[in-house]
Formats: structure tokens, sequence, C-alpha cells
């Protein structure tokens, strides 16, 4: 392949550097590269394609741009894992200006998690049952801090997620860590209000019988009711809630 590079116009540079992405995304899938593997040098991509090593440069800025590579200097760039900062990086720009809003973020969580904890409760392994409750027991009694309490119930859904065996589900939840933590910890908060802040505790250990049962209808509907709750805690007015609907759910 070559690239006659042009000179004057920055739309012609552009185009180059557009090239050289094509070019390089087409030798990772033809080599099928994996996370830790080296692009070829720099030297190499400007003399097969006949571009200058600024525009190489420039494509290679781009690519780390979306994650796929990490450059650093006086080294080759190598492909990089994939992880959910980036996708947390566009869901967040959206809330930065009012493209979405919390109820958007928690309508879209409750939709993979209720998926995510059906998939847990059929494919969980025994170390992945024991580390979630192991999880549950320290959460038990820190109901009174939010802040400590919110990281753990992150953490509960990140077990959750890697407990699928599907790569993605750790990823998103990833994406969603930063964006929902506040507002985990405010609903933490309002529920602290009521008599009813134990119900929180309550779901996560249904949650967590069903996906150790491996009984995934009753996961699922206990990760819905969580969200619903989730949903009313944050955004919407407190509503007393029936002692019997945790055993219901």
């Amino acid at each position: 392949m070559s690239i006659v590079e042009e000179s004057g116009t920055t739309q012609a540079k552009s185009g180059l550097v557009d090239s050289v992405v094509e070019y390089l995304l087409d030798h990772v899938a033809a080599q099928g590269l994996r996370a830790g593997s080296q692009l070829p040098s720099e030297e190499s991509i400007r003399t097969a394609l006949g571009v200058s090593r600024p525009v190489v440069r420039e494509a290679m800025r781009a690519l780390a741009g979306t994650g796929l590579i990490e450059m650093a200097s006086g080294k080759r760039a190598k492909i990089a894992p994939i992880e959910g900062q980036m996708i947390s990086r566009v869901i967040g720009n959206a809330v930065l200006i009012g493209q979405v809003d919390a109820s958007d973020i928690l309508e879209v969580r409750r939709g993979i998690e209720v998926t995510m904890v059906t998939l847990a409760a059929s494919r969980r392994t025994d170390a992945d049952a024991a580390a979630l409750n192991a999880l549950l027991h320290e959460m038990s009694g820190l109901l009174g801090q939010p802040d400590r309490y919110a990281q753990l119930d992150m953490q509960l859904h990140r077990l959750l997620a890697q407990a699928t065996g599907n790569p993605l589900f750790p990823l998103l939840i990833e994406a969603f860590r930063h964006l929902i933590q506040a507002s985990m910890v405010e609903g933490l908060e309002r529920w602290a209000a009521t008599p009813k802040l134990q119900r929180v505790q309550d779901l996560h250990v249904e949650i967590v019988k069903a996906v150790a049962e491996k009984d995934p209808i009753r996961a699922a509907r206990a990760m819905e009711q969580h969200f619903d709750d989730a949903i009313n805690a944050i955004l919407g007015p407190l509503v007393e809630v029936a002692d019997d609907e945790v055993a219901e759910s």
C-alpha cells in the first residue's frame, strides 16, 4: 500500500492521517493483535505508506485517544487493554452538556444489570458465590456509613458482572462507576431519614442468595426491585414501603 503525501491544506493532511489510522486498524485485525502486542515502528509505517513522521504520530495519537493503543516516549506503541474509562468519559460528557441525566443512566443500568444478574445466577462458580457472600457480610454493618457502603455496593455489582463470564459486563459496570457513586450515597442518605434503610441491605441479600442458589428468575426480580427503589430514593419523593415487599419481590 502506498499513499502519496500531499502538501498545503489541512484537509489533505487530515485525509492522510485517516488513511494511516485505517491502515493500522486493518493491521491489528489482520494480525490478530491482542492487548500488549506491539504495533509496527513509526519508521516502518512511514516507509510503507510514504507519509511523514508527523502524520504517523498524529494517527497514533488519534488511536490512543480512542483507548485502543498506548504510547510511551522512546517505546513502540502497543495495544492497550480495553477498560471502562473511555465509555465513562462519553457518558460523563453527555451528562455535562445535559444530553442525559441521572434518570436516563439509572434506566439503562437497570436493563443491563437485570440481564447481568440473570446470567450470573446461571453461570456463577463456587468461588463467585463465596466472594459475593463475603462482601455481603462486610456490608451488613455499614449502612450508617454511606460513603463506605456505596463503595462496597459498587464492588458487589462488579463481582456480579464477573460472575456472568462475559467480559463486557465488567466494562459497563466500570464505565458507570464514577457517575453513580455520588448518587448512591445520596440515595442512602435519603433512605436514612426513613425506617426503611435496612431494605437496601435486604435486597442485596436477596440478590446474592438467588445467585448463590442459581435461581435466575428470583435474582432478576430482586435486581428489578433494587433499581426501582434506587430510582425512587434518588429521584422521587420518599415513600413508605410495606415490610413484606422485600419478601414478596
